[in-house]
Parts: structure tokens; C-alpha cells; sequence
């Protein structure tokens, strides 16, 4: 076995022995699953066009900064975190999407990957403990009320979805970020 093997091994026998402490036997499966989510949803679009980053500033929502909203706080109210912000997305990608010029596959394949992520957290979620889960959940609860009723009063409008494409890639890109550090803690 060479060096290089050898190293892989034995930092997937770290990192499994953390998520397996938590309960959660499938957190790199996640992370790749998320990496996937972000490589279907880029090829859904691409950065905001400059109308569209004029109509950003009508979303009664501050951008939600997920990371922040996680640091100094236990896993399993990472990983709730990390739950609830990817169900908010799959309802969101449920939503009318008439208006938007995306490849229909394309689409179904990334919210079948949201779908696929949700189970996978399902086991760590029953795990998670009550104490600040509630305030964080709120937050993100809010910003998500916030988004969908932006796209409602925007009639679905393709400004309006390509404002929620831009924030759903920013939230990926956190919720990799968030996987790591929950790895680590274990």
C-alpha cells in the first residue's frame, strides 16, 4: 500500500468515526451529494444579471449567512441547520417554475438531490438536541417565508428566480462549509 492510500484511509476512518459518533454514518455522502446539488444547479444559470441585482434589493430579507448562524454551537444543531435550510430549498424548487427557461431534467435531478440529502439527514435530525435548535430554526424559517414571498409577489417572475438561484448556490456553498466543520468536531 502506498503513502498516499494509506493517508486516505486513515482520514476516512477519522472523519467516519466522528459521523458515526453522531449518528450520522452518512455525512461525506452528504457533502458529495451537496457538491453534486451545486454542479446541477450551476448548470441551471449562471450570476445575476445587473436588473436582477436591482430587484435583489426589494427582497425584505437580508442574505442569510448560514455559517454565522452556526458557529459556537453544537453539531447536531448544525446538522438541524443543515436540515431545514435543504427542505426549504426542495420546497422552494417545487414551487411554479413556468416562468424560468432551466432544462426541466436538470431541475428534477437536483431536487431528487435535495430529496436523497433530506433522508440521509432524517437518522441525524431525530438526534438533534432541543436546547438552541429553536432560535436558529426561526431565523432560518424567517428567511425563507421571506424568499418565497418575494417570488410570489414577483408573479415567479425570471428575476425573481434567478435572485433565489444566486442566494440557493450561496447556501450550498455554506452548507459545505458547515459538513466540514461538523466533521471536525467529531
Amino acid at each position: 500500500m502506498t503513502l498516499g492510500s494509506v493517508c486516505r484511509v486513515w482520514i476516512v476512518c477519522m472523519l467516519l468515526s466522528g459521523t458515526l459518533s453522531l449518528g450520522c454514518e452518512r455525512l461525506q455522502l452528504l457533502q458529495v451529494l451537496n457538491t453534486d446539488s451545486l454542479d446541477k444547479l450551476n448548470e441551471m444559470g449562471g450570476h445575476l444579471s445587473r436588473q436582477c441585482r436591482t430587484e435583489r434589493r426589494s427582497l425584505d430579507s437580508k442574505p442569510l449567512d448560514l455559517v454565522k448562524l452556526s458557529t459556537g454551537i453544537h453539531a447536531h444543531d448544525k446538522i438541524q441547520i443543515v436540515h431545514q435550510t435543504l427542505h426549504h430549498l426542495r420546497r422552494i424548487y417545487s414551487m411554479k417554475l413556468s416562468s424560468v427557461t432551466w432544462v426541466q431534467a436538470t431541475v428534477e435531478h437536483f431536487t431528487l438531490l435535495l430529496d436523497r440529502q433530506l433522508r440521509e439527514l432524517e437518522v441525524c435530525v431525530k438526534k438533534a438536541s432541543p436546547g438552541s435548535r429553536a432560535r436558529k430554526n426561526a431565523t432560518v424559517l424567517k428567511y425563507f417565508k421571506d424568499l418565497t414571498k418575494f417570488l410570489k409577489q414577483k408573479g415567479f417572475s425570471d428575476c425573481a428566480w434567478e435572485i433565489t438561484y444566486t442566494e440557493s448556490r450561496a447556501h450550498l456553498q455554506q452548507l459545505l462549509l458547515i459538513m466540514a466543520t461538523i466533521s471536525k468536531e467529531y
